[in-house]
């Protein structure tokens, strides 16, 4: 048995010739609407700008560029730069886009908002092979700037001054960046160039305060020492042997008389100062035969115009004080004796007071005995030479301990100095870094300002667009064409499916459940029958 509900090529026909005035009043009308809205929405024009971004023409290796990070972050920091509000509203004021007369806060800001929305920056990668990891990786080449406007002028107009701007802005902020670097060089060298100063001054101090006892001349200094310490050994010795000699020549002098005979000066004060202390030590100070002594004694010095010695006075003292001792054991503190020899006691301790704190000068009158003088001669040799030899051995003592001293604190003064070394080594390194990264900044801003390092250069300008870019009539027209067929089926579709009329033997079929006796076709009122009408049966709803 057929299924009754089995629709077929025939009944979809029917349904377009019976349906085919509402499709084509709808196509129609959603046609003419698309055409009426291709007409009347504001056309908007696009013009574009094509910047070519260049690598640096000079060879890395010979000159680094100091401005650093990836291509797209940079461009997008000079997007920000440039689409500031004031540059937007001087590229405005330009490009006519408001009269100047009209300006205002509020306008200026409707405008550049509506400029920004219009502004588009579209980016080209391609892939590269990078030279020092040999991967291959996606790199910008260019980007493209564009402007929306409802003029085709004013978005050539507005992409040109854009361009401008990026490539301009692009040579600012390289050049800002490579000063900014090279002034930052030049701030570390003159502070590092301080620094290293302060530590050549702190070493030359160094060196001044600690001469003779650098670790360099520290063999030096073992070796003066050896050579002191032998110096020192050879001038005791020397001192010995000297002392000896003069021990020997002292002997032999105080056996040999200093004068010839008695008949000359000294002989005859000799002579008189040998009976005078004679006599003294026989009777009293005022015996006749000590007092002719002594008188004489005096006559004779006066006369050879010599001073009584300190150990001669000392000698008188002596005595004297020994006969006041005798004479107060027998006699009263008021007796004469003891009054007098306290009278003389004090004489002679004035005189001890005056007379000088050696007697190197025995007798103004010149020995004239010639083995004498030789001893004499021979003895003031010796004792020249052996005032020399303590001089000398305390000069070398001097230097042992200075030399001494200097091996002590050497290895002291070594560390202080490898202290200070390594600091002035360290400051010196650091600052031949900054010295040389200085030189290679300031060649980068003179390769900046010359534009030989990474650019922006500009591969095709800003065209005036010959047709809008929105809307695109043919397409609009077209798409409405289709559109309103579209909907004129699906409006035909909606109006057969609620259409409840009872057409063709299938569905009287469908209704009754059992097939017709016969089918008259449909005839017009022109008397036709209409083709495929026949299934039409009049008076069944």
């Amino acid at each position: 048995m057929t299924d009754t509900n089995e629709q077929h090529l025939s009944d979809y026909l029917a349904i377009l010739r019976r349906r085919k005035r509402q499709i084509l009043r709808v196509a129609a009308a959603v046609f003419t609407l698309s055409v009426i809205l291709a007409f009347v929405i504001p056309p908007v024009y696009r013009s574009e700008a094509t910047i070519l971004i260049e690598q640096q023409e000079v060879p890395q290796d010979l000159v680094q560029s100091t401005v650093t990070g990836y291509i797209n972050q940079r461009l997008q920091i000079i997007q920000q730069r440039v689409l500031t509000h004031n540059n937007l509203v001087e590229i405005a004021q330009k490009s006519g886009l408001y009269p100047e007369k009209e300006r205002s806060e509020e306008n200026d800001g409707k405008v550049v908002g509506k400029m920004r929305q219009g502004i588009m920056v579209e980016v080209a990668s391609a892939n590269v092979t990078d030279p020092r990891s040999g991967r291959s990786t996606a790199a910008t080449i260019s980007f493209k700037l564009s402007y929306d406007a409802d003029k085709p002028e004013v978005a050539q107009q507005v992409a040109d001054e854009l361009a401008k701007l990026f490539l301009n802005e692009n040579v600012r902020m390289r050049t800002q960046q490579a000063e900014s670097t090279s002034g930052f060089f030049s701030e570390e060298e003159e502070r590092l160039g301080a620094n290293l100063a302060e530590l050549e001054a702190k070493l030359a101090e160094f060196k001044e305060r600690n001469t003779g006892r650098l670790p360099e001349l520290m063999n030096l200094n073992m070796s003066q020492l050896e050579r002191t310490q032998r110096e020192l050994e050879d001038v005791e010795r020397q001192i010995y042997n000297l002392e000896e000699r003069k021990l020997l020549l002292q002997g032999q002098l105080a056996q040999v008389e200093p004068y010839a005979g008695l008949n000359s000066p000294g002989g005859r004060l000799r002579m008189a100062q040998t009976e005078y202390l004679s006599a003294t030590s026989k009777y009293s100070p005022d015996h006749p035969d000590v007092v002719r002594a002594r008188r004489e004694v005096e006559a004779l010095k006066k006369e050879a115009g010599i001073q009584d010695g300190r150990d001669t006075i000392e000698a008188e003292y002596k005595m004297t004080r020994a006969q006041l001792d005798a004479a107060r054991d027998k006699y009263a503190e008021d007796h004469p004796d003891v009054v007098r020899l306290k009278n003389s006691l004090a004489k002679l301790e004035s005189k001890l007071k005056a007379a000088p704190a050696s007697d190197s000068v025995r007798f103004a009158i010149k020995p004239d005995n010639p083995a004498y003088i030789a001893l004499l001669t021979q003895l003031d040799t010796v004792n020249l030479n052996l005032k020399a030899a303590k001089e000398q051995r305390a000069r070398a003592k001097e230097k042992a301990s200075d030399y001494e001293r200097r091996v002590v604190q050497t290895p002291k003064v070594e560390q202080e100095g490898l202290s200070l070394q390594r600091e002035y080594e360290s400051a010196s390194k650091k600052y031949r870094e900054i010295k040389q990264g200085l030189m290679g900044a300031e060649t980068a801003v003179e390769l900046e300002k010359a534009q030989r390092g990474g650019r922006f250069s500009l591969l095709e300008p800003a065209t005036l667009p010959n047709a809008p870019r929105i809307p695109n009539r043919k397409a609009f027209i077209l798409l409405g064409l289709v559109l309103g067929f579209g909907c004129g089926i699906s409006y035909a579709s909606y109006s057969e499916y609620m259409d409840r009329t009872i057409r063709g033997s299938r569905s009287v079929r469908a209704v009754l459940r059992t097939p017709p006796l016969a089918v008259i076709p449909y005839i017009s009122p022109g008397g036709n029958a209409l083709p495929g009408s026949g299934s039409r049966v009049p008076g069944l709803s």
